[in-house]
């Protein structure tokens, strides 16, 4: 039998939106370890007592029941096909679909739809997939859905780059659970790129009904779900693993900070994100934990480099770069639940490491007001308006805001124009529509290199028109994914990292902190790698 990639799963960690680097409880000290699930908690969880929308007992005090879980999440995409889903949302996939393998806070992989990948080479896999699942509709799982699926997500341009090594064309379906797969060169990210691929039903899927009416083999079916209003699951009774401790899955949409703190004020939901302006009053709330922990997810100003923008400049950018005040986004928009960057993404990558920081003086001196002017005139840049987007949050406005005043300061004019979550994204792949986007830099993976290599290789609309050094810099980051030795990386990483510093494609301003308020009652918390919540495995003491 051929070896097992374990050492590749372990180094490459997915991680999109709650990623835990070091988690902190409300108390300081660091959980890292869910209590174990007993017969006794499995026969609590299957009371009948409701939860839902019935009242909670007093203020701050939520009303939990051992048949249903409410849950707040924001930025409805509109849609449940889980290529189509972006921010926020992304965590509902992870209850009604599966990926083929997942991955623990710690890196350790789990087998969800297959049951081991082997290496036979460094260009080729064996995927074994797990036998005697079915769909929620009925259909059996078997090779042929995996294979539709990598050909969908390989023919969709906003998915293609989870599976960049991909050879289909010399790969084959050697048994109905067996898939002799072809990479076209290795890649350190490829195996991490795969818990976010969600299989789907080759026999039924249908795009258009998908979007309300998805089909997967997840713990949980959808049972109804009303576009920015709530999104209602229940225990897939057929599910292959243990069927779901809680009974109902009620996700609650809310769009505004104030609403997701009347929710836990009154106790309508058990489990929600804070914003960064409530965290400390949330810790007041009696019947919730507040757990608070790093994320690799950092905000980003993302110049548009293309020749219609004025941005295509690099004064400009680094008028930009110099004016913006990077303090005041860590005060007022994230309320000191965040860290001022020294390099274009998170400092808690995988791969960061002191060296890398501050090698520009966009991040060692940081705001100057004097050398913003200075750039800003040798671009041009004084009296010209530029446009600015965001998704539409309450976070990436008020920087939006932010950067609009400290503009005016070298007399700039910013027009800011907010999307919703499902439109900023298409907006950012035309070149006529912006200047600069709000947004956070984040990969699959954790991987700094991967980062600076993705988004430049797939910001169509920032990097269409390449940039001085742009062919050397792509070889640069294929390289160094392709190279399965994390030391020998280490000085490719810096070269593409002073190389992507000189020529500014985006600008990082602050490591996010995220929180969860959680319903004290309930056990089996865990939060995975990929940032998700597997509330199949939580239950109600």
């Amino acid at each position: 039998m051929s070896k097992r990639i374990a050492a590749l799963m372990l180094c490459c960690i997915s991680v999109i939106t709650f990623t835990a680097c070091k988690k902190e409880t409300a108390g300081g000290g660091e959980d890292t370890a869910s209590p174990s699930i007993t017969e006794e908690d499995r026969s609590n969880s299957a009371s009948d007592t409701p939860s839902g929308d019935q009242p909670a007992g007093s203020e701050g005090t939520p009303a939990s029941a051992g048949d249903t879980l409410n849950v707040a999440i924001s930025g409805d995409s509109g849609t449940l096909v889980p290529s189509k889903i972006t921010g926020n949302f992304v965590g509902v996939v992870r209850q009604y679909m599966e990926v083929l393998v997942d991955y623990k806070s710690d890196g350790t992989p789990v087998w969800l739809l297959a049951t081991d990948i082997e290496e036979v080479s460094t260009s080729q896999w064996i995927i074994h997939c797990r036998e005697g699942v079915t769909f929620s509709n009925g259909n059996a799982f078997d090779a042929k859905d995996v294979w539709f699926t990598f050909e969908y997500y390989l023919n969709d341009p906003m998915s293609a780059n989870f599976l960049t090594c991909l050879d289909m064309g010399n790969s084959k379906i050697i048994d109905d659970y067996t898939i002799d797969l072809a990479l076209s060169s290795y890649s350190m990210q490829q195996m991490g790129s795969l818990s976010q691929i969600y299989i789907l039903d080759s026999e039924s899927f249908d795009e258009e009904d998908f979007v309300m009416n998805p089909v997967g083999t997840g713990p949980y079916v959808v049972d109804e779900y009303v576009v920015n209003s709530h999104l209602y699951m229940k225990a897939n009774p057929d599910y292959w693993g243990e069927k779901a401790l809680i009974e109902n899955l009620n996700y609650k949409v809310f769009n505004e900070d104030a609403q997701i703190v009347t929710a836990l004020q009154t106790g309508t939901v058990d489990v929600s994100a804070i914003p960064a302006q409530d965290v400390e009053f949330a810790k007041t709330l009696s019947g919730y934990n507040v757990e608070s922990y790093h994320t690799v997810f950092a905000a980003t100003m993302t110049f548009n480099l293309n020749p219609v923008s004025v941005m295509n400049n690099l004064d400009a950018r680094l008028a930009v770069c110099y004016a913006v005040d990077r303090d005041a986004m860590v005060d007022l928009v994230y309320f000191g639940n965040a860290t001022k960057l020294d390099y274009p993404v998170s400092m808690y990558c995988l791969d960061y490491t002191p060296e890398l920081g501050n090698l520009h003086p966009t991040y060692s001196v940081g705001r100057d007001i004097e050398r913003a002017k200075e750039h800003a005139e040798k671009a041009g840049l004084v009296g010209k308006d530029i446009v600015v987007i965001t998704n539409g949050s309450t976070a990436y406005i008020t920087e939006a805001e932010i950067l609009q005043a400290n503009l005016k300061e070298i007399g700039v004019n910013v027009i800011i124009n907010n999307y919703d979550a499902a439109s900023y994204f298409t907006v950012t792949q035309d070149p006529a529509m912006y200047d600069i986007s709000l947004y956070a830099a984040a990969s699959p993976q954790g991987y700094a290199v991967g980062m600076l290599y993705d988004y430049v290789l797939w910001g169509a609309a920032q990097y269409a028109e390449g940039w001085p050094g742009y062919d050397t810099y792509l070889k640069l980051g294929a390289d160094a994914v392709a190279n399965p030795d994390p030391e020998s990386r280490k000085e490719t990483l810096l070269e593409m990292s002073r190389m992507f510093v000189e020529i500014t494609p985006w600008y990082g301003l602050c490591d996010q902190t995220a929180s969860l308020a959680i319903n004290e009652e309930l056990g089996g918390v865990e939060i995975w790698n990929s940032g998700g919540l597997r509330f199949a495995e939580w239950y109600w003491r």
